[in-house]
């Protein structure tokens, strides 16, 4: 699969550099809702080591620190100095209505990346590139559903950062998908932020409220090693399973090693290959799908060495 990946982007990028080479470079401003955000860092990583390759457009890396007012003054600095395009990871789904209507009026295309923006923002927008963190949530649950079978069972969530997209479907749709379980009980929500350390002390939380809990279901894997953090502090990472969200080869090494019993993968490659193209294209005026979708996988011990290549 690894492969086949690296193939499908050289062609792509070879594609796109072909059918640029007559035109001028072009500018992405790329603003990320966070630098130190685990997925947040890697994916931005993976779009610097792309883009540092072209010689068909230059980008200008943007921060938030999870701070949607610093985000939108961001977005208005990038309006004031032209970039030709914009790619956005927002802070949350709702905050950037007013700046998204001034680039349109500025001729500037926006491409969201990886979080949602809400149904209104989404006028504003070009195409997304991302998976559906619902469908990301309804694979979790298949996840504990598969571990519990008809056993009664008690599952803590903790969750990412308030309001953004991930943390508002990857609870819904994992509660959704429970509601046709009766036997599996949720007895405890708390978000840590996307934070390996207070995902720690969340687990904490939740295991002092009800010791008997049998799983917790984290919304991304950084979140995931914390609480296994905590659980192995409290002597409990044999009885109580975490599940997560997430792509990087630590964390299916965390699967391979029984720390992590599951994960719901999405691929950081597949959302930095596209963005980056998506932004060019729009930025050239280029016809664009609504949405990318990045594809997501099950995985557990049983088939973790197939998503494991030596290429990644």
């Amino acid at each position: 699969m690894a492969a086949a990946a690296v193939l499908l982007f050289s062609s792509l990028f070879l594609y796109v550099r072909v059918e640029a080479q007559e035109e001028e470079k072009v500018t992405i401003g790329i603003s990320m809702a966070s630098e130190i955000a685990s997925y947040q860092k890697n994916l931005a990583g993976k779009m610097q080591e792309i883009a540092e390759q072209s010689d068909s457009y230059e980008v200008e890396f943007y921060y938030a620190d999870w701070d949607a007012d610093k985000q939108e003054k961001q977005l208005r600095e990038m309006i004031d100095k032209q970039v030709d395009s914009i790619i956005l990871c927002p802070v949350d789904a709702k905050s950037f209505l007013n700046v998204l209507r001034e680039a349109r009026d500025a001729g500037i295309p926006v491409v969201n990346l990886n979080m949602k923006l809400d149904p209104f923002s989404c006028e504003y927008i070009t195409t997304y590139v991302g998976g559906s963190m619902s469908e990301e949530a309804v694979l979790a649950a298949e996840l504990a559903v598969d571990y519990f079978g008809e056993e009664e069972g008690e599952i803590g969530i903790i969750e990412g950062f308030p309001g953004s997209d991930p943390q508002i479907y990857r609870t819904q749709a994992f509660l959704e998908e429970m509601n046709s379980h009766p036997n599996i009980e949720i007895v405890g929500i708390v978000d840590a932020k996307w934070s390996r350390s207070r995902a720690e002390l969340a687990a904490l939380d939740l295991l002092r409220k009800d010791p008997e809990i049998d799983m917790i279901y984290c919304h991304d894997c950084n979140m995931a090693m914390g609480a296994y953090d905590a659980l192995k502090k409290e002597g409990k990472e044999e009885e109580v399973k975490v599940i997560g969200i997430g792509d990087a080869l630590v964390y299916k090494d965390a699967v391979k090693e029984g720390k992590i019993y599951g994960i719901a993968s999405q691929s950081a490659d597949y959302e930095a290959a596209y963005g980056l193209i998506c932004g060019e294209r729009a930025a050239r005026g280029k016809e664009l799908r609504p949405w990318y979708k990045n594809p997501c996988e099950m995985l557990t011990s049983e088939n973790i060495d197939k998503y494991c290549s030596p290429m990644e």
